[in-house]
């Protein structure tokens, strides 16, 4: 039973840390865009057949002086809503998702390594 759960945490702890790193892999080259939290929807999640629900802020990303778009930023939460309206976030595009900038500068994912050379 103690193995079972040490394997279990040691698998989480490097499946945190690998997608780390492929986040960071993914952002490295991206423009760094300011954008604007609007609002918020709360919409299912991305598996089929899940029927729970997740505030998506809403940003705001001006392109010309008076243009903007609107997009979901995919940096969605069940209970909370991460963000205030109006709070000005960093985002990048990775292929047609905006995500969100410091996705692993908040919380625990902050203390994780950057890479896999640790030492």
């Amino acid at each position: 039973m103690t193995w079972a759960l040490l394997l279990f945490v040691l698998i989480g702890l490097f499946t945190s840390i690998y997608s780390k790193i492929q986040f960071l892999k993914n952002r490295k080259g991206c423009e760094k865009i300011e954008a604007e939290v609007v609002s918020y929807k709360k919409e299912r999640g991305g598996m089929r057949n899940d029927y729970t629900t997740f505030h998506y802020p809403y940003v705001k990303i001006e392109y010309e002086p008076g243009e903007y778009i609107l997009v979901k930023l995919r940096y969605a939460n069940n209970i909370t809503k991460p963000f205030s309206i109006g709070e000005k976030v960093n985002v990048f595009w990775y292929y047609d998702d905006l995500l969100y900038w410091d996705t692993y500068e908040k919380g625990i994912y902050k203390y994780l390594p950057n890479s896999w050379n640790i030492f």
